[in-house]
């Protein structure tokens, strides 16, 4: 195929859709709750990803190929037939299976979409990433100036609720979260909770390493410092496991080289560590109390948890789409009592895949996440701490609701998986 430096349309609207998802939930939030313009973020964004899946549907046809399909792609598809199936075979509504495809499977669908248009893209992985991190730090440097310098109640005169830590269904979003009996302010950005602000940053951190190329740059300690200290204000303690445990994947799988490099300085390394975090500990124990352990909302947790492990024992084979999480609300707006909450919401993705779907598709969904696990270290080791975090994070919350963020992140998962196994008409 001849090479063509000019955008096509596929390629305009991806880059515009990277552009625009950083500043999503506070346009939603606007048109919707000022502007009352209804479904705004459904037009911006699942709309906008039809209109893509028509484009690249043309630009087949018009180039006279077909796709090729791998065992990741019949995973995936296996993953999605599946559950199209079940859900008719139940006679469930169609709502279940519209709202199911949006929250269940959409991001998986986006990477999917991405990575049969690569032929047809005419941008480098690196060029979208740099579009979608100055967007980002545009949105952030934003929310950092509200947060410190005009305060969250700015945000009510942009549709924004000034009910604190108060969610409710179809309802407008708070500016800000607390933390109970702490006095505390959580760090949530112009998203719609503090734990979709550390999906943000996560994201957003490893796509700025890896478009660095890992240097060890004084910039780039200052900037994983900044990025640190943002993490540690949203008091998301899943975030903090999350990073710890795709550190320590990391760092087992590299243990040789970090040995030989750094083998002399280890004793000192962990000294200063222990020191420094075992300061904070004894000066600010009262806090950490309220901020991390959290009792009632930790006994909440396990308590949804060990309702819904009892629930995948009533029916091993699943309860079908649509029938938990996220997806739920949207079929069952009514049902947002607290019985409701705790027997429908389970407070974890992937108790959510097992007792919607059972173990035998419970383990498909399994093998695809391990798959690009293993292809995405193979590519960029921040990208796959990236995932390993957010995987991890999914164990106590549903973080793949914010879709907004799963989209993008996702479709630059593809490019970096993907880019260099293709060629294509890209500038």
């Amino acid at each position: 195929m001849k090479k063509n430096k000019q955008w096509n349309l596929l390629t305009l609207i991806t880059v515009i859709f990277t552009i625009l998802m950083p500043f999503y939930v506070f346009l939603k939030v606007l048109f919707e709750h000022k502007f009352w313009i209804s479904g705004f973020g459904i037009i911006l964004k699942e709309w906008l990803l039809i209109l893509l899946w028509f484009i690249v549907i043309y630009e087949f046809i018009k180039n006279k190929v077909l796709p090729k399909i791998e065992l990741l792609d019949i995973f995936i598809l296996l993953y999605f037939i599946y559950w199209i199936g079940i859900t008719i075979y139940q006679w469930l509504p169609i709502e279940h299976i519209i709202y199911g495809w949006r929250y269940d499977f959409m991001f998986l669908w986006v990477f999917l979409l991405y990575k049969h248009a690569a032929q047809f893209l005419r941008i480098r992985s690196n060029k979208l990433i740099q579009y979608f991190l100055i967007s980002a730090s545009v949105s952030l440097f934003l929310w950092i100036m509200i947060k410190f310098m005009l305060w969250e109640s700015t945000l009510i005169y942009f549709g924004f609720s000034d009910y604190a830590s108060n969610w409710t269904y179809n309802g407008n979003i708070p500016t800000h979260h607390g933390l109970d009996w702490s006095g505390i302010k959580r760090f949530q950005w112009l998203l719609e909770w503090p734990n979709a602000m550390w999906y943000f940053l996560i994201v957003y951190s490893a796509l700025f390493l890896h478009v660095q190329k890992y240097k060890f740059q004084f910039h780039n300690v200052l900037f994983l410092i900044f990025m640190l200290w943002l993490v540690l204000i949203t008091y998301s303690r899943s975030a903090l496991l999350g990073i710890w445990v795709a550190w320590v994947s990391l760092f087992f799988l590299h243990i040789k080289l970090i040995y030989h490099r750094v083998r002399k300085y280890i004793l000192p390394i962990l000294l200063v560590f222990i020191t420094i975090f075992g300061s904070i500990a004894y000066v600010f124990q009262e806090k950490i109390y309220h901020a991390v352990i959290r009792p009632g909302s930790t006994a909440w947790h396990f308590e949804r948890m060990e309702i819904w492990i009892n629930r995948f024992q009533d029916n091993i084979y699943g309860a079908w789409l649509a029938t938990s999480g996220p997806a739920f609300r949207n079929v069952y707006p009514n049902k947002t009592s607290r019985l409701d909450e705790e027997y429908y919401i389970p407070e974890s993705w992937f108790i959510q895949q097992l007792t919607e779907w059972g173990f035998i598709y419970f383990s498909l969904f399994i093998l695809i996440f391990l798959t690009l696990l293993l292809k995405t270290y193979k590519k960029s080791p921040m990208i796959f701490w990236a995932l390993v975090a957010v995987l991890i994070m999914n164990v106590f919350l549903h973080i793949f609701e914010s879709t907004h963020l799963s989209y993008v992140f996702f479709l630059i998962l593809w490019m970096i998986i993907y880019e260099n196994n293709k060629k294509s008409p890209r500038s």
